[in-house]
This record gives structure tokens, sequence and C-alpha cells, in this order.
């Protein structure tokens, strides 16, 4: 059965779009994971990505290669058909990812986040962002309890996000989440121009595409912690002999 998280936040800005783009490429292409992304946002940032900016790299792919595939399925979709897509037996992701938009009001967020068996939070450490954050945070912990007493599944995460390393305000930040007893990861994505230029083609672990974004070692080495972070807090499956020898992951959807 399908895992089904959502990147979310009630504030614009704090780069949940570019989380999901950043991390569902090396989850699908290093560690082999079957990925679909449904994209709820009104900007449609993914789609795009897609649709504007990877085509022409996708078609050159073609050219050189007819059966190559996207890593990872995109669709843009409703909330108000998140269950539509989540129930449908055909489908044999490992994992769902939901983009939502950026507010934390509606019965259409509210049942899309309830779907979820975990909401990932950008934790971006400006003050104003804080307190939204946290806030926001507060409301899945109520969520969370819910869910806990009706016995279904149900975690969230703050995820550190934009870090700038040795900044006062990141220390703060942490110890703010920590401070109100709410969940966090111990893996973060720093503040780098990399993120970005992700891609629905390529991966930010291949080594020419980020290179061409801008991207070190340190950026690598950032992804991978989040990325294992993320399969074992949610037990999914670890691929990654499998994705090591094949040319592209294909989801079982796609072809």
């Amino acid at each position: 059965m399908s895992k089904v998280i959502s990147f979310a936040t009630q504030k614009g800005g704090s780069g949940k779009s570019t989380l999901a783009l950043v991390l569902a490429a090396p989850l699908a292409t290093e560690y082999g994971l079957r990925i679909a992304v449904l994209d709820c946002d009104y900007q449609q940032s993914i789609v795009k990505t897609r649709e504007q900016v990877d085509a022409a790299n996708f078609a050159k792919l073609r050219e050189a290669n007819p059966d190559a595939q996207y890593p990872y399925d995109v669709y843009p979709w409703q909330l108000s058909r998140i269950f539509d897509f989540i129930d449908n037996p055909e489908h044999t992701y490992d994992l769902i990812i939901i983009d939502v938009p950026g507010r934390a009001d509606g019965d259409d967020v509210f049942n899309a986040l309830t779907a979820c068996d975990a909401v990932i939070v950008p934790l971006v450490s400006d003050y104003l962002d804080r307190a939204s954050t946290a806030e926001f945070m507060t409301i899945l912990e109520a969520i969370k309890k819910a869910a806990d007493d009706a016995q279904i599944d149900f975690q969230y995460y703050g995820l550190p996000t934009k870090r700038v390393a040795g900044q006062r305000e990141e220390k703060e930040m942490d110890e703010y989440i920590d401070g109100l007893g709410l969940s966090r990861f111990n893996s973060y994505l720093g503040h780098r121009k990399a993120y970005t230029r992700a891609s629905t083609l390529y991966s930010l672990l291949n080594p020419a595409w980020a290179r061409y974004a801008g991207g070190t070692k340190d950026t690598s080495d950032e992804i991978r912690r989040v990325c294992e972070e993320l399969i074992e807090r949610l037990g999914l499956p670890d691929r990654r002999a499998t994705a090591a020898t094949s040319v592209s992951t294909v989801s079982s959807s796609a072809k």
C-alpha cells in the first residue's frame, strides 16, 4: 500500500514545492521508489517545471533513447479528488506526494492533510515565518491526537530549509520548535541556489545536473541525509542496489 505525504504550510514562499522537487527525483532514481506527485497548489509549480523547463531536455533524451521516461509521475490534481487517486487500486506507487496550497483554512486542505501518513512542514528561521509555522504545526498536532485516538497512523515533521550555518536564528528555531514539543527532522537543507534549479527529470544527485545547477558535495550530502531519514521514518523500501543498475526509473503507471 502506498505511503502518502504532503509538503505543507500555511505561509507562501517557504519552499514547500521546491522541497518536493528536490526530494522526489533522488528518491526515485537513487533509492528506487515508485513515486507520484499530485500538484494541488494553485500555482502548479511542479507541473510547470515539467512542462516548461524539463520538456526540451526530455525530448532530447527521447531522441537518443525512445524508451526514456521521467523518473516519477506528476499529475495536476484537485484537492477535492485526493481520495480518488489514493484509493485507486490500480496504482502501485511506493510514495504519493501531495503539494497542497499554502494555507490552512478550508475543508479541502484539512481533508488532504488527514489523508496523509505524514505531513512535512518546511521550517524557515525568519521570525515572522517561525510563528506562522509553529501555529500550523500545532494544528497538525491536534490532527495527530485525534488520529491516535482513532488508532490511525499520522505523523508530522518540521524539516529545516533555507538553513544558513552558524546563524543565531537557526538555533532559535530549533529551540522554539523543541520547546513546543513539536516533531522535526534531524537533517536539513541549506540555503543553496542549486535547490531553486531542481528538476522533475534530473536528480541533484546526478553529478552532471548538480554541476549545472551549482551544486556541491555538501548539496548531495544534505539531500541524501534527508532522503534516508524520510525513508526510515516512513518505513519506505530502499532499493538502492536496484536503482543503481537502472538507466532510469519508470513508475508502474507511466508505461
